[in-house]
């Protein structure tokens, strides 16, 4: 491989060899220290490759051996250089390209934040505290000093215990390691799972923590679904006659973080009011052009009127400038203003249309307000509720089934003790 790429840095030649004594041509050329290879021979023509160093010191070899010498290939960099010569507009993109490579690699593109802890620092607080000192996006490497970022970050962010920059290419690499949050010891994290919004309740399961409601109850926003305790009987399951419900229990286990998956129906009612009329503009074929130049504040009308002729119109803009590159921009804009006179009617608006606008609108509120899992138990309910002479109101309604469940950080176990249901 590396004679290889030798032979291509100096240059190579497929040369063809007639007449004479191909014989002696070797064997001259060995003694003169030609180096040939990829030789192939037929009775009349032999052909060879050589470096063009050679090549200058083979003219006694081919008279002493009387053959003739033709040049059939020539292969390397030096023949590419000199067709370069020929196209100088490819030579200048080549070096173009080359310079915009190793300027595009001398600078930072990416600064990427990486942050290990409790999560309580914010990526782009730090990337711009790195931006200070100098560490930011389209910044030169060689001007980038890494150990002055480091103290920059650990002097401005004191959360920050231990930070390394790693640079990989383009890209600079921030590794942030924040302070441990040490709680009191008495204090313990309870996190109950409450009700975000009103709906009956179709289904809990519970994860972690005692459930407080059940399958049909009613819930409100706020109220609590479950609890972050486990309760327990201290004597044991007590034994109670069949059909009798349990005693609560009363001892709570430990406090927890409750976790668990709480669906409900909920019920989504929309009012709304829409005209029974709508305006429709027709075009009566007749048309104006109003030109206006604009020479940075000032005006000159020069073509048309400043005042429409047409009672009532449609118009459209155009403009013409001379550009902009980069901070500079043309003083000179041409406005174009066409306008197409029209005619108004009124027009009766069918009721199922109004109907279809009034389901599309509760759909674009449901998209925001439904989760991934949610679903609908039925299609969009519309009824007319409003009658009017110039307007009609229409009722939407639809039932979801939703994930209500929420977390709340609390300070221990609260709310009613829960009973098991009757043993048959």
């Amino acid at each position: 491989m590396l004679k290889g790429l030798i032979a291509y840095l100096l240059g190579t030649l497929r040369i063809e060899i007639t007449g004479g004594s191909f014989e002696r041509f070797l064997n001259l050329a060995l003694s003169h220290q030609i180096r040939l290879w990829e030789i192939e021979r037929t009775t009349e023509i032999m052909r060879a490759t050589l470096t063009v160093a050679d090549f200058r010191a083979i003219r006694p070899v081919a008279r002493g051996s009387r053959c003739r010498v033709r040049v059939r290939q020539r292969m390397g960099l030096p023949f590419r250089l000199q067709r370069l010569k020929s196209r100088p507009v490819l030579l200048l993109g080549f070096v173009a390209a080359v310079a915009t490579i190793l300027w595009a690699a001398s600078h930072v593109w990416i600064v990427e934040v990486r942050i290990t802890g409790p999560g309580y620092l914010d990526r782009r607080a730090v990337a711009a505290v790195a931006g200070e000192a100098g560490l930011r996006p389209r910044a030169l490497r060689s001007r980038v000093d890494l150990p002055a970022v480091v103290a920059h970050i650990q002097q401005r962010v004191p959360e920050v215990s231990w930070v390394v920059i790693r640079l990989q290419g383009t890209r600079a690499v921030i590794e942030v390691v924040e302070k441990a949050t040490v709680r009191p010891p008495n204090q313990s994290i309870c996190v109950h799972l409450v009700a975000r919004k009103s709906g009956v309740v179709e289904q809990v399961i519970p994860f972690q923590g005692e459930p407080l409601v059940k399958k049909g109850d009613i819930v409100s926003p706020g109220d609590l679904l479950v609890e972050c305790a486990f309760r327990y009987y201290a004597g044991g399951r007590p034994a109670v006659f069949p059909g009798t419900p349990l005693p609560p229990r009363q001892e709570v286990a430990r406090t927890t973080v409750a976790q668990g998956s709480v669906k409900a129906r909920v019920s989504y009612r929309q009012y709304v009011e829409y005209p029974t009329t709508r305006e429709v503009l027709t075009p009566t074929g007749r048309r104006e052009s109003q030109w206006v130049l604009k020479w940075q504040d000032r005006s000159i009308l020069l073509r048309g009127s400043a005042q429409s002729q047409f009672d009532r119109f449609e118009s459209s803009v155009r403009s013409y400038s001379l550009g902009q590159w980069r901070s500079w921009k043309s003083p000179v804009e041409l406005v174009i203003h066409d306008r197409v006179e029209v005619t108004a009617r009124r027009e009766v608006v069918p009721t199922a249309e109004l109907l279809e606008r009034a389901r599309a609108s509760l759909q674009a509120r449901l998209a925001w307000l439904l989760g991934p899992s949610d679903k609908l138990l039925h299609a969009i309910k519309t009824e007319v509720a409003d009658v009017g002479q110039a307007h009609i109101g229409i009722l939407v309604s639809v039932e979801a089934l939703e994930e209500i469940a929420t977390p709340l950080e609390g300070s221990g176990p609260v709310g009613p003790v829960p009973t098991e249901p009757s043993v048959p």
